[in-house]
């Protein structure tokens, strides 16, 4: 029984050690490993109409905003110079917060990144990329930052990302990167094809950042999620507290799962999927869950006036094919990917070169859901972790295409389109085990209930001093701004509506709504009320310190509580007392 008492001591001492120690560091025993939490797929820089090059002048300055979905105390940041035809030479690169608008930034946040131990400048040889030295500098969820690039010499830029950020160029006039505001110098840096907006950011491709127990989930296909599904996702766990997933998008507009891009705009649509799904999936660091939605253009695009003769026709089977051929790259990798049901397109005509390019057949159609009846009932069977469907999407009235108002165009998604696609993807399938409040929900807005027509006659009074307001409040965490918008029907509340931007984002809410930190985008009242965001830090892990020092203070106590029972049951002391009461108990007897 000593050797018992002797033991329970030192498990006790080693809890109450344990207890005492600080919540910060009993969590540094956690994981921290590199994290993906912004990206854009490199694509050859070129058009071959125009045989088109991003030609950088000597001395000048690109800053690009991006929007990274994980925070972090560290970060770093890979260029690329993949279909470079030469070496180009980056003279400086500085990181910072981005400011009240994307061409200025916070000039208190300016930090400089290095490379190769501690050098301003680099050379990335052709067709190699290369990452930063590790950069103290703290990102937040969700909070916007620029990164500015000198370049001293000419520079080709045949090495670009087209979706996930906004570029700015300073053209022949020097140095930029420590200087705040590039508005009256920079040029945006888009362009326009077949009604679609292109972002031209040369170069940079990937922000990672250091992260304690956090994971990347990379979302992978064509123009149909390169939207701002993957930054809605970040935003709708966030607000159900879950703060360890970076979400970054690697979608090409125009791209196809079993060929490169071709035709006028051959080179913008990007290799094939076979081709780039590890560097821009398997590779991305963290990744521990992938999205797959691409097929649709394997289909559409022989289909088109334009590639007419250019292209061969392109069967289901021959997509179910390419799946197959797709799982192998990820088997035995440990990574769980998920495979998209294909949407419809009915209404779609992709105005190319001023006129309609496409033109709706039952035949096209039938491909589409033969792809989608093998993804349901045979992609598991080849090593898929699952299926996402998006058929309650397609309009109830005529299956064969989405609802209207969920569709810009009658095949890429509208905000409430993606709205809808954000809460039709389980959660299960970016590596939650809970089901999280709909992000419908969190933006008070029902995606199946067209919105009313915009009012365009006047701001109505309430709306002017929602925005000056907004103004006042400088925030700029996801550069919201209001104007006049009616609420989307069916919103039941009772309050004058309130219509919030958020970047290419533009829904409607209840006058109660509030715009918040980066940690807490566009929560509703009730929501905010519970307290569970606020207590979460910008790494995420205020609760988990918490939740795991109150566990800790818990099992001590208890084990204190059992030792002591225990420890007096079994003392010398007890027995001897046990026994003179034994004795004292039958001397009474025999005395009676």
């Amino acid at each position: 029984m000593r050797r018992f008492s002797r033991i329970m001591c030192c498990v006790l001492s080693l809890v109450l050690v344990l207890c005492c120690i600080p919540a910060d560091v009993v969590s540094s025993a956690a994981k921290f490993d590199w994290v993906g939490s912004w990206g854009t797929p490199a694509i050859e820089g070129g058009i071959e109409l125009l045989d088109f090059k991003d030609v950088i002048p000597s001395n000048s300055t690109i800053r690009t905003v991006i929007t990274p979905t994980l925070g972090g105390n560290k970060i770093r940041l890979k260029f690329s110079n993949e279909y470079g035809a030469s070496a180009i030479t980056i003279n400086e690169t500085t990181v910072a917060y981005t400011g009240e608008t994307d061409d200025i930034v916070d000039t208190d946040s300016i930090t400089q990144v290095t490379f190769n131990g501690g050098q301003k400048s680099v050379k990335i040889a052709a067709g190699s990329e290369i990452y930063s030295d590790e950069i103290s500098f703290k990102v937040t969820a969700l909070k916007k930052i620029s990164v500015s690039s000198y370049f001293k010499s000419t520079t080709t830029m045949y090495t670009t990302g087209l979706y996930g950020g906004t570029c700015y160029l300073a053209s022949s006039l020097g140095n930029k990167t420590h200087d705040e505001d590039m508005t009256s110098v920079a040029t945006r840096l888009d362009f326009n094809a077949s009604s679609i907006t292109y972002n031209t950011i040369p170069c940079l491709s990937r922000l990672d950042v250091y992260a304690q127990d956090a994971y990347c989930v990379s979302i992978i296909g064509d123009s149909t999620v390169t939207n701002d599904i993957y930054l809605m996702l970040a935003e709708k766990c966030i607000n159900n507290g879950v703060t360890n997933i970076g979400f970054v998008m690697s979608g090409i507009i125009g791209n196809a799962l079993l060929r490169d891009g071709e035709g006028l705009l051959g080179r913008a649509y990007g290799v094939s999927l076979l081709e780039r799904f590890k560097r821009d999936a398997l590779d991305v660091a963290g990744c521990k869950f992938v999205i797959v939605k691409i097929g649709e253009n394997d289909i559409l695009h022989p289909m088109l006036d334009s590639m007419q003769g250019v292209l061969p026709e392109c069967s289901a089977t021959k997509v179910t094919t390419g799946y197959k051929t797709l799982a192998e790259q990820f088997k035995n990798t440990g990574v769980k990917v998920y495979l998209c049901t294909k949407t419809p397109y009915k209404g779609y005509t992709r105005d190319f070169l001023g006129g309609p390019d496409l033109t709706w057949t039952q035949a096209g159609e039938d491909k589409l859901l033969a792809i989608n009846e093998w993804i349901e009932d045979y992609c598991t069977r080849y090593g898929y972790s699952g299926y996402i469907s998006f058929d309650k999407m397609r309009d109830p009235k005529d299956s064969t295409k989405l609802y209207d108002h969920m569709t810009t165009d009658g095949i890429h998604f509208s905000e409430y389109g993606q709205i809808a696609a954000v809460d039709l993807i389980p959660e299960r399938a970016y590596g939650v085990n809970k089901e999280l409040k709909d992000y419908a929900d969190i933006v008070n807005i029902d995606p199946y209930v067209a919105p009313k027509v915009e009012n365009t006659t006047a701001k109505t009074e309430s709306t002017t001093k929602a925005e000056e307001q907004t103004t006042e409040n400088g925030d700029n965490t996801a550069e919201t701004t209001t104007s006049a918008q009616n609420t989307p029907a069916g919103n039941t509340n009772n309050s004058e509506p309130t219509t919030f931007n958020t970047g290419n984002l533009v829904i409607s809410a209840p006058e109660n709504t509030t715009i918040s930190d980066a940690n807490q985008v566009l929560i509703g009242d009730d929501y905010n009320n519970s307290g569970l965001i606020g207590s979460v830090d910008d790494d995420g892990n205020g609760i988990m310190q918490l939740i795991g020092f109150m566990l800790l203070a818990a099992i001590a106590i208890a084990l204190i509580a059992v030792a002591s029972v225990m420890l007096s049951k079994l003392s010398p002391a007890r027995k001897s007392l046990g026994r003179a009461s034994y004795n004292g108990r039958a001397k009474q007897k025999k005395r009676v």
